[in-house]
């Protein structure tokens, strides 16, 4: 298929216009929040596009990882990566993520236990979001009390254990193989807060490793027919009218203000997860 007729092909896609446009608020919000694939992208997928939840899982790892290749080049244009960090996380989650992904795709291929498997996504999905809101909560409130933890110390010299770095590694691999979520949830939290990398390069690192792993994911997921490309482009296409958008809204917002948007689409997605 060449270039020419997917993109005719995309046109003709079911809902082409209510996934371009569903694209755009996941780039806006991407932008704003940093909230991603398996807590943003999965339930629109679910409830919008009638996506079991492996399904959901696939193909918003592959909106993830395309969305993120502009992001990842400009990190690392801006030398904003810690490459021994980001290579001993993905030495751990490489492996651990590919297992997972086959596992998946295998049990939900087997009509006894596909069923099964949908429920245990749906419940790792669940189980990430309600952590998620909490780990952005406890920030907002160390914030507005203007604690010492609510800063994120830029000065810290990067954690030298290398095994904790590769068991980091597996325990984000695990969850990203089998739910999609990856930069902003797991692995910034375990650059900055466990392996004490310097913010700015935890956030480029994280982007770069959530690309490559997110692409390993779909792939697998691909492979096994459990991800959908014409939506995932739609996704995509309508994530680049979002995220300038969100660039310029940022100027204009506070940290506040960032946060209790977070929050509330962290709830909302959550709601609309539980009641599917």
């Amino acid at each position: 298929m060449d270039v020419i007729q997917f993109l005719l092909s995309l046109i003709q896609t079911e809902l082409f216009e209510i996934k371009f446009v569903l694209g755009a608020f996941f780039g806006l919000c991407l932008g704003l929040t940093g909230v991603g694939g398996g807590v943003l992208l999965i339930p629109m997928l679910q409830i919008v596009c009638d996506m079991n939840p492996v399904l959901a899982v696939g193909t918003a790892s592959l909106i993830s990882s395309l969305v993120k290749v502009t992001a990842s080049m400009s990190h690392i244009r801006a030398k904003n990566v810690s490459w021994p960090s980001a290579c001993y996380l993905f030495v751990g989650a490489l492996p651990v993520s590919i297992g997972v992904t086959q596992a998946v795709v295998y049990f939900n291929e087997d009509p006894l236990y596909s069923s099964y498997m949908n429920q245990v996504i749906n419940t790792l999905i669940i189980i990430v979001m309600i952590g998620s809101l909490i780990a952005v909560l406890c920030k907002y409130l160390q914030q507005r009390r203007g604690t010492a933890a609510a800063r994120i110390l830029v000065d810290r010299q990067p954690y030298s254990n290398k095994k904790v770095a590769v068991l980091s590694g597996v325990f984000c691999g695990s969850i990203l193989g089998s739910t999609g979520v990856g930069g902003g949830v797991l692995l910034l939290p375990v650059l900055n807060s466990v392996l004490k990398v310097d913010i700015k390069k935890a956030i480029g690192t994280s982007v770069v490793l959530a690309f490559f792993l997110s692409m390993v994911t779909a792939l697998g997921y691909l492979s096994g027919g459990q991800a959908d490309v014409h939506t995932a482009a739609l996704f995509t296409l309508g994530s680049f009218l979002g995220i300038p958008i969100a660039s310029w809204l940022l100027k204009s917002c506070s940290s506040n203000t960032i946060y209790i948007f977070t929050l509330n689409l962290i709830v909302i997605s959550l709601l609309l997860t539980l009641f599917e």
